[in-house]
């Protein structure tokens, strides 16, 4: 009997462990599970927030424009913080960074001639003779009736490559297209492919975009001598920009037309690739609650005269491109939207539907029984031409071992 009881007790205590062990596996995979909703869950309402407070951003933008002759300067116009424009925080235990970057603040590289490129790459510190390559290479790149003078960036040494092509014959619509165009590839990249410091210079100054011309307002040092200003009249911009930052009451802390510029620096400076307001810009959100966090960010034309260049035509058909690499048809106008047209700009009126092409409804103008007016669209006052959105930085590499080969090259930065 003895024994007996001492084996129930053994198969007992077996019993229960197992089923310890079943619960505890049983309760991991629901704890995981439950998790993975949770996050999901934490990351639709995350997304939906930083939509929420870009849309904020946007009509403070509109807001601020409307009020201010129709032009946007700098973020210091006051839709740096558009919470407090408004009037009222974020939702409690929302934390909300707003950050703007200026596209326009560039130089748009499709209507940089060669002679725009060779000083640009001079003043980034380039060898003038290795300017000069590049800046021809560029330009045959985009150009029909151009032949390069480099035999690198020759129509013959793009056949003879391993796997033979031809030049885009239009506007640049990547930067990952510099690892074709001969000579450029040369100066712009390492022997492991890797960008140079003179490439990441020269993408922080120029655009894939089109507009009419750079704001003087964001510009950065190399945009400005770039384009033929010395050190002292960049000094002089620099120093009334400061000054203007404390202002008095009632000035406004940057240049509402180029002509103060003008007046400041001397009459015969040139500023004729310069304005004074933003045509395009990056508005960048990031909403974090807890650990959670999500950004969104959004590249918003402020003007109708943008442009993005188009897929290349056949360049045995197509014979308008031009020595600057810009013809009829090399760019894709972007006229939506309801905002007015600048003086400078050629567009037409846009349409106020978001998508091109769309005819108004019949019932636009008039009013129903309820007195207010019929449409499916909404009237948006800014174009967005593109659009990211990022959940959460990814995990930091980890370090190399002690061991590792000295003589390995490092690996690429971000």
């Amino acid at each position: 009997m003895k024994r007996r009881r001492g084996s129930v007790i053994i198969v007992v205590l077996v019993l229960i462990t197992l089923a310890s062990l079943l619960l505890a596996r049983f309760m991991e995979d629901n704890s995981l599970e439950l998790s993975l909703a949770t996050r999901e869950a934490d990351r639709r309402r995350l997304r939906a927030d930083a939509q929420s407070e870009l849309e904020l951003a946007l009509a403070v933008i509109a807001e601020i424009r409307a009020i201010d002759l129709n032009k946007v300067h700098a973020p210091s116009q006051g839709f740096d913080d558009p919470h407090a424009y408004a009037g009222f925080p974020p939702r409690d235990g929302l934390t909300v960074q707003f950050e703007y970057e200026d596209e326009s603040a560039k130089l748009p590289l499709s209507v940089l001639t060669k002679n725009d490129l060779i000083q640009l790459l001079y003043s980034l510190g380039m060898e003038q003779r290795d300017a000069e390559r590049a800046a021809d290479a560029i330009v045959a790149w985009q150009s029909k009736s151009y032949e390069s003078l480099e035999e690198e960036a020759s129509d013959a040494a793009y056949q003879r490559a391993t796997l033979s092509f031809r030049p885009a014959r239009r506007p640049i619509r990547s930067f990952e297209e510099f690892r074709s165009i001969g000579v450029a590839k040369e100066l712009f990249f390492d022997a492991s492919g890797r960008p140079t410091p003179i490439f990441q210079a020269f993408k922080a100054c120029v655009s894939l975009y089109t507009f009419p011309q750079a704001n003087i307002n964001t510009a950065s040092d190399a945009v400005l001598l770039s384009q033929g200003l010395d050190e002292n009249q960049l000094a002089l911009i620099r120093e009334r920009q400061n000054e203007l930052g404390r202002r008095i009451v009632g000035t406004p802390p940057y240049f509402r037309v180029t002509d103060e510029v003008r007046r400041l620096i001397g009459g015969g400076a040139p500023l004729q690739k310069f304005d004074d307001e933003i045509i395009l810009m990056w508005v960048r959100v990031t909403v974090k609650e807890g650990l959670a966090k999500c950004r969104v960010s959004a590249l918003v034309a402020i003007r109708e005269d943008v442009a993005y260049p188009s897929a290349a035509a056949n360049p045995d058909t197509n014979p308008d491109v031009g020595l600057n690499g810009r013809s009829a048809t090399a760019t894709i106008p972007r006229t939506t939207g309801t905002s007015t047209a600048a003086p400078r700009s050629a567009t037409r009126t846009p349409t106020p539907y978001l998508t091109p092409g769309i005819e108004p409804p019949a019932t636009l103008g008039k009013s129903t029984t309820s007195g207010r007016v019929a449409s499916n669209t909404i009237a948006y006052p800014f174009q967005i031409l593109a659009w990211e959105e990022d959940n959460g930085a990814p995990p930091e590499p980890k370090p190399l071992a002690d061991h590792s080969d000295p003589a390995a090259p490092p690996p690429p930065t971000k």
